[in-house]
C-alpha cells in the first residue's frame, strides 16, 4: 500500500465517564460550560485570545480570569469583558458560578491546584507537564478518578491532524514495518515564555527536560506505542550559553514492541518555518511530521520508497501548531458535555511523565537504560 491522501481522525478510543450528573446548567443555555481562566501568563494570554475570545459553537465560555499578577488578570478580563481576580478563593466568594477550570500555572503549581478543583467537583483542563513528581501525578490521577468530573491535559501533539494522519498511515501498513522513530525539539526559547524565569535552569519545577520532555514523549507514545525503558545523555553547555540556558538532551527510548527512538531536545538552537519534528522510517516508506508554529504549513508527508514522486506526498491538510489549543479546549468541553473520557487524560499524562522521570535517572546514572515501571513503582 502506498502513501495514501486520506488521513483519518485515529484517535484512541473514549469510554464514558462515571457520573450520575449533568454539567449544571446555564440559565442562558444548560449546554453552556461556564470556565475559570486560572493563570493569564504567556500560554493564558494565547488561549484566552485564540479560543475564549471566539469560542466554538457556544459550548462554552469563560465567566472569571485569574491571576496573581493584577495587570494579566485584568488584561483578560478587559479582552473578554468578565471579572478579574487574583485567586479562585475571590471567584467563589464574589458567588461567580462556574462549572470548569483552565488551568494554566507554572509546572510547579499544578498538582495541588488541581486536586483542589477535583475534589470540588468540578471539571479541569492542565497544562502540561502534568506535575513535577511522579507522586503528585499519582495524587492527581487518584483525585481524577470517578466523581464524574472530566480532568484533561493540554498536551498539543495528540491533537495535531499531522500526528493523526501518521498514526492512521502506520496502522493502515503505508510505510511497512516500522524501523526506528525520531523526534527534534530544537529551538531557541525567548520573549514572553521566559519573561517569569521559572523554565529555565536544572531545578524540579524547571528545565528542559521537564518543560519540553514530556511533549515529546506524548509524541512518540503516540506514534510508537508504549515505552517502556529510556536511556539518556546530555552535551557540555557550550561557551556561549546563556545564563540559565541549558544542555542538549538526547533520549533513546525503548518500545513495549521492541521499537527503538530517539529525540533530541535543545533550546537556543535556530528555528525554521516549519520543523520535522518527528519522522518514522518504515521499511516501505518514510513519514515526517511537519510543525508549523508561525504559518500554516504543518502536515504529515509520506516519502514512498517506489512512488513515481521523490518528494514526497503530503497526508494531513496545512495547520499551525497553535489551532492545537482550540481543539484541547473544544474535546474537553464535549468530554463535559458528552460525559465521557477525554482525548488526553491525567493517566495519559502520568505515563508521559513517568519516561522524563526515568531519562533523568538515567542522567544521573552516566546514561545507563532505566525501567519506566521502576520509575512508577517508586
Amino acid at each position: 500500500m502506498s502513501c495514501a491522501q486520506q488521513p483519518a481522525d485515529n484517535t484512541k478510543d473514549v469510554h464514558a465517564v462515571n457520573t450520575e450528573s449533568a454539567v449544571p446548567s446555564d440559565e442562558a443555555d444548560p449546554a453552556t460550560v461556564r470556565i475559570v481562566l486560572v493563570g493569564c501568563g504567556a500560554i493564558g494570554w494565547e488561549v484566552a485570545t485564540r479560543v475564549y475570545a471566539h469560542p466554538t459553537g457556544g459550548r462554552y465560555r469563560l465567566v472569571a480570569a485569574v491571576d496573581p499578577h493584577a495587570d494579566r488578570a485584568d488584561a483578560v478580563g478587559a479582552l473578554l469583558g468578565i471579572p478579574a481576580f487574583a485567586s479562585l478563593a475571590e471567584v467563589l466568594a464574589a458567588g461567580v458560578e462556574f462549572d470548569a477550570v483552565d488551568q494554566r500555572l507554572p509546572h510547579h503549581l499544578h498538582a495541588d491546584a488541581a486536586v483542589e478543583v477535583l475534589t470540588a467537583g468540578r471539571h479541569v483542563l492542565v497544562e502540561k507537564p502534568l506535575a513535577t513528581s511522579v507522586a503528585d501525578a499519582t495524587r492527581m490521577v487518584a483525585a481524577s478518578e470517578g466523581g464524574g468530573v472530566v480532568a484533561a491535559v493540554a498536551e498539543n501533539y495528540p491533537h495535531l491532524s499531522a500526528v493523526k494522519a501518521a498514526r492512521h498511515a502506520i496502522a493502515a501498513g503505508q510505510a511497512g514495518a516500522i524501523r526506528a522513530l525520531r523526534t527534534t525539539r530544537a529551538y531557541t526559547l525567548g520573549g514572553v515564555w521566559v519573561r517569569d524565569g521559572w523554565r529555565a535552569g536544572t531545578g524540579p519545577s524547571s528545565g528542559i527536560m521537564l518543560d519540553q520532555g514530556t511533549h515529546h514523549t506524548s509524541l512518540l507514545r503516540q506514534l510508537g506505542g508504549e515505552i517502556t525503558a529510556v536511556a539518556a545523555q546530555h552535551s557540555t553547555a557550550p561557551e556561549d550559553a546563556g545564563d540559565g540556558e541549558v544542555e542538549t538532551v538526547l533520549l533513546t527510548v525503548r518500545f513495549a514492541s521492541g521499537l527503538i527512538g530517539h529525540s533530541v531536545y535543545s533550546w537556543g538552537a535556530a528555528a525554521l518555518v516549519d520543523e520535522a519534528e518527528a519522522t518514522v522510517f518504515g521499511s516501505k516508506a518514510r513519514i515526517d511530521v511537519r510543525v508549523s508554529y508561525e504559518a500554516d504549513l504543518g502536515h504529515a508527508h509520506c516519502f514512498d520508497a517506489h512512488a513515481q514522486t521523490p518528494q514526497g506526498t503530503a497526508i494531513s491538510p496545512p495547520e499551525n501548531y497553535y489551532g492545537s489549543h482550540r481543539l484541547m479546549v473544544d474535546d474537553w468541553v464535549a468530554a463535559i458535555i458528552e460525559q465521557r473520557q477525554p482525548l488526553v487524560t491525567f493517566a495519559d499524562a502520568a505515563a508521559d511523565l513517568a519516561v522524563v522521570f526515568a531519562a533523568a535517572t538515567s542522567l544521573q546514572h552516566g546514561g545507563d537504560f532505566v525501567e519506566v515501571a521502576q520509575i512508577v513503582k517508586g
